[in-house]
């Protein structure tokens, strides 16, 4: 599954919140991109276009140490330009995701999450901050998992 909560409730909010405090000041940050989102993902039958596109995505496995990053260093480059990435493969998502009719909470959830790593990437990155991508994120999850049927 692309967006699944972890197997401890709460999990992401304590990576996001906490790596911080991982980082000591005038160290170098760095972001390891994964090839794609999700390997392997073949869309079940039916499935709108959207799906390929966000299992294809290679810059949102990056959020938790981007957020992370900007919490301890709010003025990282890498980190914001990670965010930048983030928004521009949700953007070309969403953009799918209004081509196909009855997807109008889906492509209401993918602008709030995108509005939130908006928010992240100009700082300050506030507790409300952290918990609007989580909260975002997990709505994008319940409303795609679905319809996609991404690899648990």
């Amino acid at each position: 599954m692309l967006f699944r909560r972890f197997p401890v409730p709460g999990l992401l909010v304590l990576l996001v919140a906490g790596a911080g405090g991982c980082s000591t000041p005038g160290a170098t940050a760095s972001l390891e991109r994964a090839d794609v989102a999700v390997r392997s993902y073949a869309p079940p039958s039916g499935a709108p276009g959207f799906c390929t596109a966000l299992a294809g995505s290679t810059h949102l496995t990056d959020v938790p140490s981007a957020v992370g990053i900007l919490t301890a260093d709010p003025e990282d480059i890498e980190a914001g330009l990670a965010l930048t990435a983030v928004i521009g493969e949700l953007t070309d998502v969403l953009d799918g995701v209004r081509a196909h009719p009855g997807f109008l909470e889906l492509g209401r959830s993918l602008e709030q999450l995108a509005g939130a790593l908006r928010e992240a990437r100009e700082g300050p990155l506030t507790d409300a901050v952290r918990t609007a991508i989580t909260t975002a994120l997990d709505d994008v999850g319940r409303q795609v998992q679905p319809v996609c049927g991404f690899p648990a």
